[in-house]
């Protein structure tokens, strides 16, 4: 069973299919990230998806993104880092951190390197759609 609590018949009140955004996605659990690749992709959205924050790091460096969901916690996976890189770059990208269980320091660090939010697994799709599209 997929980590994703989304029911099939729920209307998609999102869509990025105004301004396509280019998300980052960041995710070693190969389920996870192509469970959310797809439905991002359904959405309109262009993913890009790495399993290790090597890679996205280098992604970073060639190409622009208007959206970040990294995944913490998990081996070569450090979101909190990824943030804090950003963050030196002076870079704002919005970013949303994902984990396997709730950390009250990690999520408070998150917040304060600016993430919109830290999400626990299984993730609440709608509620990542949201924190996507609050931002323009």
């Amino acid at each position: 069973m997929h980590s994703l609590a989304r029911q099939e018949t729920a209307p998609r009140p999102y869509s990025c299919s105004i301004k396509k955004k280019a998300i980052l996605l960041v995710e070693p659990d190969l389920d996870v990230r192509l469970m959310l690749n797809m439905l991002l992709t359904e959405d309109g959205c262009k993913v890009d998806s790495f399993g290790t924050l090597a890679e996205a790091v280098f992604a970073l460096s060639e190409k622009t993104f208007d959206f970040v969901i990294a995944a913490n916690g998990a081996p070569d996976i450090d979101g909190l880092l990824l943030l804090d890189l950003l963050r030196e770059q002076g870079s704002e990208i919005p970013s949303v951190l994902i984990s396997t269980r709730y950390e009250k320091g990690s999520h408070l660090l998150a917040m304060n390197l600016g993430a919109l939010d830290y999400l626990v697994k299984p993730l609440d799709y709608a509620a990542l759609q949201s924190l996507i599209h609050s931002r323009p």
